[in-house]
This record gives C-alpha cells, sequence and structure tokens, in this order.
C-alpha cells in the first residue's frame, strides 16, 4: 500500500504531467485535529484551532483551481471556525452538520438538527443558572449537532467541576437524551435524541453535487475512527449509487486507525504528510 504523499499524487492525481485532468472534477475532503494539525491537549482548545499559515494560504490557493474542490469536515463548532485561520473561501462542514463558507453559518445539512439546536439552547441557560457563575461557556460552543459543553476557567476547576457534576448527575439520573462525560475543563454533552456522524455528513455533502455528468475523484483525509464513519460513507455511497461518476481513496493519518483494514488505500504516518501532500499539491499546480 502506498505510503506517502508523492505515492498520492502520482497514484491518484497526476500520470506524467504536472497538470490535472481537465475533463475531471477533484474533491479534497479534510478533517482537522490530527490530519492538518496536531491531535493533542492543545488541540482541543477551542480557542485556538488554527493550521499552519502556509498551509492555510495553500488551501485557499488550490481552492480557486478549476475543477478542485477543498472541504473541511470536522466537529469543531461554528465558534472555532469563526477563531481559526482556516481560508474564507473554504467550504466548511462544522459539527458535522452544519455548513460554513466564507465564514458565514449556513444551514444544517439536516432540519431536525436546528430543532435540537434550539431545545438544547433551553437546556444549557436552566443549567446555567442552577449551576452558578463558575461556568464559562458560552451556547455558540457546539461540538455536534445538539451537543455543547461547559468550560470551567476557575483556578481549581477540578473541585468546582465535580461539585457541578454532582448536581448535573442528579438532573440527568433518568434523562435518556442526554448524556455527559468529562474532558478535562469541559464536561461535554451529547444529545441522543438525533444519530449523526460524519458518515452521514458525508451522504449530505454528496446530496448537493453534480455526480452525474462530471467523473468525480473524491479524497478524505482523516485520522479518527469518526473519520473513519466518513470514509465508510463514501464507500457506501459509491456503493448505493455504481450510475455515478464517483471514484474514492480514503487516506487514513496517524496510527489511530493502523488496525482498520477495510476502506482505507493510503496511510500517512502523521499530520506532518497531509501538510507535505498540500505543499507538493501546490508546488505542481501553480
Amino acid at each position: 500500500m502506498a505510503n506517502s504523499s508523492s505515492d498520492l499524487l502520482a497514484k491518484f492525481l497526476f500520470a506524467d504531467n504536472k497538470s490535472l485532468d481537465p475533463s475531471r472534477r477533484y474533491f479534497l475532503i479534510f478533517d482537522i485535529d490530527g490530519t492538518l494539525r496536531p491531535d493533542m491537549v492543545e488541540a482541543l482548545d477551542h480557542r485556538h484551532p488554527k493550521i499552519a499559515a502556509k498551509t492555510a494560504k495553500q488551501l485557499s490557493e488550490l481552492n480557486t483551481v478549476p475543477g478542485l474542490e477543498i472541504i473541511i469536515l470536522t466537529a469543531r463548532s461554528p465558534i472555532d471556525l469563526f477563531r481559526s485561520n482556516f481560508p474564507r473561501n473554504v467550504r466548511k462542514y462544522c459539527g458535522c452538520g452544519r455548513q460554513m463558507i466564507d465564514n458565514d453559518v449556513l444551514t444544517y445539512a439536516r432540519e431536525e438538527f436546528s430543532r435540537s439546536y434550539d431545545e438544547t439552547v433551553i437546556f444549557i441557560d436552566l443549567l446555567k443558572d442552577i449551576l452558578g457563575r463558575e461556568v464559562v461557556s458560552d451556547i455558540d460552543f457546539l461540538v455536534t449537532p445538539g451537543d455543547f459543553a461547559l468550560y470551567f476557567d476557575t483556578e481549581d476547576y477540578t473541585k468546582v467541576k465535580q461539585e457541578a457534576l454532582a448536581k448535573i448527575n442528579f438532573l440527568l439520573e433518568k434523562s435518556n437524551r442526554w448524556q455527559v462525560s468529562d474532558f478535562g475543563k469541559e464536561l461535554i454533552f451529547l444529545d441522543t435524541k438525533y444519530k449523526y456522524d460524519k458518515g452521514d455528513a458525508i451522504w449530505d455533502i454528496l446530496a448537493h453535487k453534480d455526480l452525474d455528468s462530471v467523473s468525480t475523484q473524491v479524497f478524505m483525509f482523516g485520522d479518527s475512527p469518526a473519520d473513519h464513519q466518513a470514509m465508510k460513507g463514501l464507500r457506501a455511497y459509491q456503493k448505493h449509487y455504481p450510475n455515478k461518476k464517483m471514484k474514492v481513496a480514503n487516506i487514513s493519518v496517524g496510527p489511530k486507525l493502523n488496525a482498520v483494514t477495510n476502506d482505507i488505500d493510503l496511510r500517512f504516518p502523521s499530520y506532518t504528510e497531509t501538510l507535505d501532500f498540500i505543499d507538493k499539491l501546490h508546488s505542481a499546480l501553480f
């Protein structure tokens, strides 16, 4: 199995020349953490979800190439990407289900998530009132459709968080909708009313693309089980619509998907190989 950015360029993009096939269209879909930037504790800091400035500029310029489209597919929230340095001209699917382009939030991929969001806003406002001033989060911090996080910014956040958890667990003891997990200074709430993952997002993204008249090569770059859902979604879509002119190449990044044997075409050892691929593609086209 090919496992370098040069292999990817040679195998899927360029044959003997340094130009894209004018009769084909290309979609490059990227996860963020672990794929375009390090996957570490700091990468979960919602205030600084930035990628290398050089890479941001290259993605912006690549997105202007005829027949080539860059897409960001992340579980991060809209507010995360407002604070990031991702290119304004690149379409982003944040929280898996919400679309952003030119840094404007457009809509959820599916309407029911809009209703879920409104209900979650009411719920978190009630919780914040019960928990007190130590909770400094804003309802804008959505992680996935219907999810949200409470943030603790006190010096001894562990003690304050444990006190809050005791109250929350009491309130949610018999809940069949919301679940909560401890994540450092964050308490992440999952709204289980609606199932939606990156595999579902892939189907929603492709539903708005013309795959009947134009031959399209789709690339998915990801590093986690959540990204594997997107890769499986691409394969399932391809199988469900055999007459559509779509080819798929899935690229796993880093070690998290090493045990996965299906759905993956190439493996990059780390996010630096993704950046190297972007750099090589940019150099070839500009």
